[in-house]
């Protein structure tokens, strides 16, 4: 490596370090300087002025600083693309294990997510938002899942992906998103404006351009996405209560873990809506050709409170003696009554009996359009 080469490689690696962890970049260039073994910046310019090129080794220790912070190969780019791009649904699963018991981890939205058997642990982007286990309340209590210790090492796993997140985010946003200005101004990550006062549109907040520098442009107050993060409130309406600022020690910290245990398992609760998909689902089934498939999606289908079912057919598309057995068999299995209606109602094609002579739509299609095409006003009346 050329010596202007590996003090260029230093500069970038320290840059990238003071976005992701949102320091000044003096403050991370020192850093650099005392795990090369400097005391300051300074001191390593002036070395390399004489000839001093830091060893392999030296360089290395200096990427694993990026490694410890950034998620992934992230110290690896620009081969990779940015953060933001690739980690949108990030499919690195990783895994691991706690005391003997395995794990996955993954991200997705900036979002943290922690699986095992039987429970799963969220750590949400913002800042200011609470983590959340949950257990299986199917699993024995003997689980470790239920131990304290075992949920703390869980959410510190967590919590350092969190971190690594938030770093690849911030490494890849300008740094004047990150790092305010003497007055105060920052740079959105996602508009480009710029300004030292800034308002959410989801809770009605405003805030300083440090406090929401810090919270990584997630509400401080309500943990809205950047993109409900405005430099002016255009959507207040005059007469409307005006933004309230938020004050520094009104900012919460990340709130503790929240433990829900509960009965994971899928149930099948019925309503109205589910009854009738059902129902009208098994009347397509029971139709034999075109009339009757029509017959059957135009069928009134109701529920009652007791979720008993009323189907009112047509006697033009579905034959007066003809049994729906399939949807009878459908109620039967649900536990619901079924009574049936026939009656006369205003269809919307004519000729309707055209669909009892085929099964294809198309086909009946075909037949009706010739049939409507045979009325036209120029065609003599018989």
């Amino acid at each position: 490596m050329k010596p202007t080469h590996s003090l260029k490689k230093l500069k970038e690696l320290s840059k990238r370090y003071a976005r992701a962890q949102q320091v000044p970049l003096h403050e991370a260039r020192d850093l650099v300087a005392r795990q090369l073994g400097f005391p300051h910046w300074n001191d390593v310019t002036k070395e390399h002025r004489t000839g001093w090129l830091p060893t392999q080794a030296q360089l290395s220790s200096i990427e694993s600083l990026l490694i410890n912070s950034l998620p992934g190969d992230e110290a690896g780019r620009p081969k990779h693309g940015s953060y933001i791009q690739t980690s949108i649904f990030e499919n690195d699963v990783q895994h691991g294990k706690i005391d003997g018991h395995e794990y996955q981890i993954s991200v997705s939205l900036g979002d943290v997510h922690l699986y095992g058997t039987g429970w799963h642990l969220h750590v949400p982007e913002a800042p200011n938002k609470a983590p959340r286990l949950e257990i299986a309340a199917q699993i024995e209590q003997e689980a470790p899942v239920h131990e304290p210790q075992f949920q703390k090492q869980a959410l510190s796993i967590a919590l350092k992906r969190a971190e690594q997140v938030r770093a690849g985010i911030a490494s890849d946003w300008p740094r004047r998103s990150s790092k305010p200005d003497k007055e105060g101004v920052v740079r959105h990550p996602i508009s480009g404006a710029e300004s030292n006062k800034w308002y959410c549109l989801h809770c009605d907040s405003s805030m300083t351009g440090n406090q929401i520098a810090k919270s990584l442009w997630h509400c401080p107050t309500c943990g809205a996405s950047p993109l409900d993060i405005h430099e002016n409130a255009w959507w207040l309406k005059d007469g409307d209560a005006r933004p309230k600022p938020i004050a520094d020690n009104d900012i919460p910290e990340r709130p503790d873990l929240v433990v829900d245990v509960r009965d994971t398992r899928l149930k099948l609760e019925l309503d109205p809506e589910k009854i009738t998909l059902l129902i009208r689902s098994a009347l397509v089934e029971d139709a034999s050709n075109a009339s009757e498939r029509l017959g059957a999606l135009f069928a009134e289908i109701s529920v009652d409170e007791d979720n008993d079912v009323w189907i009112i057919l047509d006697v033009d598309l579905w034959p007066e003696l003809k049994e729906p057995v399939s949807a009878l068999a459908v109620a039967a299995l649900l536990g619901v009554k079924v009574e049936r209606e026939i009656c006369l109602r205003e269809l919307p094609f004519a000729w309707p009996g055209l669909g009892e002579h085929t099964s294809s739509t198309v086909e009946y299609t075909e037949m009706m359009l010739k049939a409507y095409a045979s009325q036209r006003s120029d065609k003599a009346v018989e």
